[in-house]
């Protein structure tokens, strides 16, 4: 676990762009601006099925030399949204959960399941899916496929309400998982409020996969005073409270 304070690299894991996300409005290139504002070191961007073209890639990085970014994807699986690191491009077949796994070991890649809780405590969100309402246990919901085949689970999530975002972080703890922490961003609201502390520096998409694979990381939050302390359960009460 990382001492609250001390991480020395603070990343926005799940951020979508304009660029390749129809959904966001996000300009990229107001980003560096924005997450040093929130106090990060860098973010992941992650467009929905598909990446960047590495040139478009290339030419953003040289533009923003001071700055960390990384190019992911946020891949619509048969099993629910997970978030992939170190592939190329989209390759055919891989909203197969099990194939998603089976080219991420191929290249040394990273896989995370984002958001896996979003509105399964919403009566309503069962009623329009004529589904029961969701009494699983985190034990209980620890044992579903899509865990069995990810590195690492999304504890705080932007997007999420506390109770979805804490019932992860229960779940991440049955299973002895590694967490993370991003935006989910698709404007310029809500950048770096919930983020992923490094142990070290990262400077290229080699060092954030040696990090990742040693586990030398976890979810995060933005404390009232601007610092980012451990995401755990309460923690998003007491910043509100320390707010004022």
């Amino acid at each position: 676990m990382l001492t609250p304070g001390l991480q020395r690299s603070v990343l926005d894991m799940h951020v979508h762009s304009a660029v390749a996300s129809s959904d966001s409005t996000l300009n990229p290139h107001k980003l560096p601006e924005l997450a040093r504002a929130a106090g990060l070191t860098g973010v992941n961007i992650s467009e929905h099925d598909k990446m960047w073209d590495r040139h478009l890639r290339a030419e953003y990085r040289e533009r923003h030399t001071d700055f960390f970014v990384n190019f992911g994807m946020e891949i619509s699986t048969d099993l629910g949204h997970m978030l992939a690191f170190g592939l190329p491009a989209y390759i055919s077949g891989i909203r197969r959960a099990e194939q998603l796994r089976v080219e991420l070991d191929a290249v040394g890649g990273f896989l995370i399941v984002a958001h896996p809780f979003r509105h399964v405590f919403d009566n309503v969100t069962a009623m329009r899916k004529d589904s029961v309402p969701f009494e699983l246990t985190p034990a209980e919901a620890a044992r579903l496929p899509v865990f069995q085949l990810a590195d690492a689970i999304e504890i705080a999530n932007g997007c999420n309400t506390p109770r979805e975002n804490y019932f992860a972080y229960e779940v991440a703890r049955e299973l002895g998982l590694p967490t993370t922490g991003g935006s989910d961003a698709h404007s310029e609201s809500g950048i770096g409020y919930y983020a992923t502390g490094f142990e070290r520096e990262l400077r290229s998409e080699a060092d954030l996969l040696e990090e990742l694979h040693a586990g030398r990381f976890e979810a995060v939050v933005r404390s009232a005073g601007g610092d980012f302390a451990r995401f755990e359960p309460g923690v998003v009460e007491a910043v509100a409270a320390a707010r004022g």
